[in-house]
């Protein structure tokens, strides 16, 4: 005799929707370091401007892994617990997630004073009526994952996570009554007129020079 099928809880179905949003990020994680990967050559030398390319698929990467890990709200499940969902990392590659995760506290998503790496020369000028000091900005364009192989173990780490996640939202999914489900934003930004911001902003007259840094 078939036995029923079990209906998904309330609360499996907010742990569905939180790893369904792991899911995306971590994707998102795993598109950033493969371009990285693909465009980076750790041998070449490259000017500031390919530096900071190359470091903004390096912060997206790690914004967008550390998501999965760290505190939100909204959801009595405000992260992923990788034992959750039957993921277990060998010391080394536990080492590198903290690693990541950490570096998304303290550094790409925001400016912790014990990580940051900037320096600023000033260069005073005298001029009729005082002194003028004219900043020249200078910024760390070092990549924390430049080197091949860690890069390398960055992406099986991501995929062995994804792997688990995929196994335990199967187990979910297969709960559901319907066929499907759609999480959406709970609040949208305020619409503006972009063209009229640009208008008032292009009337405004700029008084002072711009802070030097490097282009």
């Amino acid at each position: 005799m078939e036995t029923d099928k079990p209906i998904i809880t309330n609360d499996e179905r907010d742990l569905l929707k939180r790893l369904l949003i792991a899911h995306a990020d971590l994707q998102m994680a795993l598109s950033a370091m493969t371009f990285l990967a693909e465009e980076f050559d750790a041998e070449a030398k490259y000017t500031k401007i390919e530096l900071r390319r190359f470091k903004c698929f390096e912060t997206t990467f790690v914004v967008s892994y550390g998501r999965a890990f760290t505190k939100s709200k909204g959801s009595r499940y405000d992260q992923v617990s990788l034992r959750g969902i039957g993921v277990k990392l060998s010391e080394k590659e536990r080492v590198l997630h903290e690693l990541i995760v950490n570096l998304r506290q303290k550094t790409y998503a925001h400016s912790d004073e014990s990580f940051a790496h900037v320096r600023m020369d000033v260069t005073h000028m005298d001029i009729p009526g005082g002194t003028f000091a004219l900043p020249h900005l200078q910024f760390d364009h070092g990549l924390e994952f430049g080197e091949l192989f860690k890069r390398v173990a960055t992406m099986d780490v991501t995929h062995k996570i994804m792997g688990g996640l995929t196994k335990a939202i199967r187990g979910l999914a297969e709960k559901l009554p319907e066929t499907f489900m759609y999480v959406e934003p709970s609040s949208r930004p305020i619409d503006i007129d972009y063209r009229e911001m640009l208008a008032e902003s292009a009337s405004t007259t700029v008084i002072d020079p711009p802070i030097s840094s490097d282009t």
